[in-house]
């Protein structure tokens, strides 16, 4: 699957040159041990999950990494030791100590990238097992879990070839898997928690060391990485019939999911959109209207909120109240969201997900009871929505507020304008004439749409025909979603 998972290294001392011979193919059997003792010393490793992260920013979504660039990961599992490499270790191994500052229970350091694969051809000869350095994106996912605990120190070298975020290694329009940089190099990724630098493999310095990993037998779920690549939407049927609402708990908190009858509508702007007495451009990308039909499908009445966020992950994004837990959840990207349904259908056996953005739309104008108002459930936006002026010009919202403080649209829906921006499941694509059926928006692309606007918007983003194209990795505070079945 991937040429950094069963690389194997090969040492010419006769030309002190180390090269690195790479086999696409993994472990056919992953052999790792969570406690190993050489020579008399002990060291531990850590085991973490397959899973997926956004590389290149903190896990709170609140700092960037420092010559990094957004780009979601996701990453088969994996065991890395529990601290980097120790003096004691290495000495254990190689024979003698290099450290700048003597100390068997030290990282040790002044060890070039060229350097540690020799260590770690020794280490693998000695122990028969497999031991490899760390990905970039291996490292940052664990430093991550580790709350960047003990990586401000000592900067560590990584498997990777370096690339910067100019040159086109890194696309985040799509999920890179198991990525392990550029083919060729000779400048290596070094790593610390929020900065990503490249050095010569030849080089060695002061307080720059390394850890070690190896494969574990989880790989990341081939269903979820259809989600996540993919443009199906995995769904359980739905019958609204009788238009049921339906009460869930998590943990002690509950949502509800209301029912919607499927149906034909015009998507996208009509002149029953336009806003009475208010001037404004028609966006090219709402037009032209087309018809489209849905099936039954069930939307959350509220967005996320931060409690129930809490509920799920156990912690909340930066910028997000705990005091508040009656708040739409904010600071999220479209992967975030991802994470978190995959979690809360953990929990429940059910499958949530993001709505469509024809879903959204057709609940947002009312469904089958539908007003025909530009904004939901109302004709004046103030009656409905949080958002940042009028056309008037009255003093701005600085802040999302409470879910269901203003009225519900037609179908009990709150909040489908204003409060905070919703994701939702589709790429990006233009609209076409030609009529739909349960579409789900391009197959390709890196752009996932937003709709209703937010607490920051002006009038205009929260009509209910407006659309927006994001970048999936992209977090701000006023972006959030609502849960669809």
């Amino acid at each position: 699957m991937n040429r950094y998972l069963a690389f194997l290294l090969v040492v010419s001392l006769g030309s002190g040159l180390v090269s690195c011979k790479i086999s696409p193919q993994r472990p056919s059997a992953p052999d790792y041990q969570m406690e190993y003792v050489v020579e008399g010393v002990s060291f531990s490793m850590v085991k973490l999950p397959a899973g997926s992260f956004t590389m290149g920013i903190s896990s709170d979504n609140r700092r960037a990494v420092k010559g990094g660039v957004a780009q979601e990961v996701a990453l088969d599992g994996f065991v890395i030791t529990e601290k980097p490499v120790s003096q004691a270790l290495w000495t254990a191994v190689m024979g003698k100590n290099p450290s700048s500052k003597a100390n068997p229970d030290l990282p040790v350091d002044w060890v070039s990238w060229d350097d540690v694969v020799k260590f770690i051809s020794k280490l693998n000869k000695y122990t028969g097992k497999t031991f490899l350095l760390p990905t970039e994106a291996q490292w940052e996912y664990a430093i991550n879990r580790f709350e960047g605990q003990g990586s401000s120190i000592l900067e560590e070298w990584c498997f990777d070839p370096f690339s910067s975020a100019e040159n086109g290694y890194f696309n985040p329009s799509i999920l890179l898997v198991n990525p392990t940089g550029p083919e060729k190099g000779d400048q290596k990724v070094v790593r610390t928690f929020l900065t990503r630098s490249p050095l010569n493999r030849k080089i060695k310095r002061e307080k720059l060391g390394f850890r070690l990993v190896q494969p574990t037998e989880e790989t990341f779920p081939e269903q979820l990485l259809e989600v996540l690549n993919g443009n199906t939407v995995n769904r359980d049927p739905v019958d609204a019939s009788r238009e049921i609402t339906e009460t869930i708990e998590v943990n002690g908190v509950s949502f509800k999911m209301v029912q919607v009858a499927g149906g034909t509508f015009e998507m996208g702007y009509t002149a029953t959109d336009h806003p009475g007495g208010l001037r404004f451009e028609i966006p090219e990308n709402e037009q032209p209207a087309h018809k489209v039909t849905l099936d039954d499908f069930a939307l959350g009445e509220t967005e996320v909120t931060v409690g129930l966020w809490r509920a799920v992950m156990g912690s909340v994004p930066y910028l997000n109240d705990m005091e508040r837990p009656r708040t739409p959840v904010g600071n999220v990207s479209w992967y975030d969201c991802q994470d978190f349904l995959q979690k809360l259908n953990g929990l429940t056996g059910r499958k949530f997900r993001l709505p469509t953005e024809a879903e959204w739309e057709y609940a947002a104008r009312g469904g089958r009871r539908s007003s025909h108002t530009p904004f939901s459930g109302s004709a004046f936006v103030g009656q409905v929505a949080v958002y940042s002026s009028t056309a008037g010009g009255a003093k701005p919202r600085t802040e999302k507020v409470v879910v269901k403080s203003l009225r519900p649209n037609e179908l009990g829906f709150y909040d489908m304008s204003g409060n905070v921006w919703e994701w939702c499941h589709d790429r990006y694509a233009e609209y076409s004439a030609a009529d739909s059926v349960n579409p789900v928006g391009a197959a390709e692309g890196g752009n996932r749409i937003m709709r209703g606007g937010s607490y920051a918007s002006p009038w205009t983003a929260c009509r209910v025909s407006n659309r927006s194209s994001i970048p999936a990795v992209n977090v701000k505070g006023s972006f959030g979603l609502r849960l669809a079945l």
